[in-house]
């Protein structure tokens, strides 16, 4: 099973070594580094991956490690810059393309001045921001962590089904016509706490026609590898899912639980 969320240097919040990553495995290895425009968790810079950098790399990689090396790239959604995403992501070649919520333009959603926000506010803010990306992205693959706007807080399932589960059925519906597969991502369910707000969506999503998710580490630091990977496995089959998919050049194929 390919972790399909991993960062390593050429995110601009990782130190992460490639090499660090394949010595633990013989799996296809996919990579999905940051493109964050105006990001204001690091000075309102854009970053965006070195893609030829990135290129070169996996091929001198692909000479000393037997592992399928696969491109990937996770796109935080900023309207104001969305022609610049989409020019970017339109101008190189990958097999997986995240979509994700960071920031609003001020903040990143785990700035500590959100701890500060109405949370009832909040989840619609950030809702809204999110179904404005689905509906907006044409060229991404996977919805990843859902819940990421939310996770400083300690949200519980009953918040989110009172507060949020129309915005939700909203975009899950947008998210399935645009074929966009659910990330189960292991660092919000089991580092930051979340994992009883997925059990509660995946139901959601699948009421939408939702049939296709993936599971990433979100791994920052390459001991998260396929962290808690059993676990997750374990909730999809719980709600009847019995494969995740993989991408290569964004065409989904099963890999059974």
């Amino acid at each position: 099973m390919i972790d399909q969320h991993l960062h390593t240097y050429f995110s601009f919040d990782s130190d992460a070594q490639f090499e660090d990553y394949l010595s633990q495995t013989t799996t296809p290895l996919v990579t999905t580094d940051h493109l964050e425009l105006a990001n204001p968790d690091d000075a309102g810079r854009d970053d965006m991956p070195d893609y030829a950098a990135y290129v070169a790399k996996l091929d001198r990689l692909h000479a000393q490690y037997p592992n399928q090396l696969l491109r990937g790239v996770e796109v935080g959604y900023y309207a104001p810059r969305a022609a610049d995403l989409a020019a970017y992501v339109a101008a190189h070649d990958y097999d997986l393309v995240l979509l994700s919520v960071h920031h609003d333009g001020h903040h990143d959603y785990l700035d500590d001045s959100f701890k500060q926000a109405d949370l009832q506010a909040l989840v619609h803010t950030y809702y809204d921001k999110m179904l404005a990306a689905v509906q907006a992205v044409d060229y991404a693959d996977v919805l990843a962590h859902f819940d990421y706007g939310l996770r400083i807080h300690a949200l519980s399932p009953a918040q989110l089904e009172a507060w949020a589960k129309p915005q939700l059925t909203q975009i899950f519906a947008a998210a399935v016509a645009k074929g966009l597969a659910f990330e189960l991502n292991t660092k919000s369910m089991y580092i930051w706490g979340n994992a009883a707000l997925y059990d509660l969506a995946i139901p959601w999503y699948q009421a939408a026609g939702g049939t296709k998710f993936t599971i990433g580490s979100d791994a920052h630091v390459t001991t998260l590898y396929r962290d808690h990977f059993a676990e997750a496995s374990a909730l999809l089959q719980a709600h009847g899912v019995t494969h995740i998919v993989e991408y290569r050049h964004h065409q989904p194929t099963p890999c059974a639980l």
